[in-house]
């Protein structure tokens, strides 16, 4: 929901909107393959939160004994229900070209009007540059 301009609410806190199900894309390759069937009025997130709250040792290296104190699955779904998907396993191809990146969305209800989805791609893919000298 659109937050910005209401100082009634905290523009921190994210909405999990009645999410259904989520996945990413990379070219027509589909991460996570398995549908997430989430229902948060439910309780039905754990694998939702099980990958965030892992973010720390998947990613960073981090010790999961220390990492997985930080995050709660009660602040998960009511303070900030992120989503994190791990697409390191990937193709040769993959890895050595430009890739279409799609975050696809599924929702149980109508999604509020001003709605808005931010999403942070971390990556590890070094560029070459091109350096061209004037003569």
């Amino acid at each position: 929901m659109e937050k910005t301009g209401d100082e009634t609410t905290n523009p921190a806190i994210f909405d999990h909107a009645n999410l259904k199900n989520m996945y990413v894309t990379l070219n027509s390759t589909r991460y996570t393959v398995e549908a997430y069937n989430l229902s948060f009025a439910n309780q039905q997130f754990s694998r939702v939160y099980g990958d965030a709250s892992l973010l720390g040792v998947k990613y960073f290296g981090m010790d999961e004994l220390i990492i997985r104190s930080n995050i709660s699955p009660v602040d998960h779904k009511s303070i900030f229900p992120l989503f994190v998907f791990y697409v390191s396993k990937q193709s040769e191809k993959l890895k050595s070209s430009v890739v279409d990146v799609q975050i696809r969305a599924i929702f149980n209800e109508a999604v509020p009007v001003g709605t808005q989805a931010y999403a942070v791609v971390i990556s590890d893919k070094r560029q070459k540059l091109k350096v061209y000298n004037d003569v």
